[in-house]
């Protein structure tokens, strides 16, 4: 018995990273900038409203906004490999 595997020509290609090196390690910049965005919200909604369950609430929607917003946010696109020659993309 013979099974046809199909082939999709119309696969996204995955996009190159974009990279921020924290302490002698590359993050992918989107979950550092998540990172951050938690911090600040945090630190501004517990000064604001004192409260810890808000505070949690709150930074953890920054945190998803962020991380899934740059992740999927327009001008993304991909790029072509490094190992291409100029002209071929």
């Amino acid at each position: 018995m013979t099974t046809m595997i199909g082939i999709n020509a119309h696969r996204p290609v995955r996009r190159a990273q974009r990279t921020v090196e924290v302490f002698g390690i590359d993050w992918p910049a989107h979950k550092a900038h998540a990172v951050l965005a938690g911090v600040a919200t945090a630190v501004v909604t517990l000064l604001i409203v004192g409260s810890l369950q808000a505070t949690a609430w709150v930074t953890a929607v920054a945190v998803l906004a962020v991380w899934w917003g740059e992740r999927y946010l327009p001008g993304n696109a991909a790029v072509a490999p490094r190992s291409n020659p100029p002209g071929i993309s």
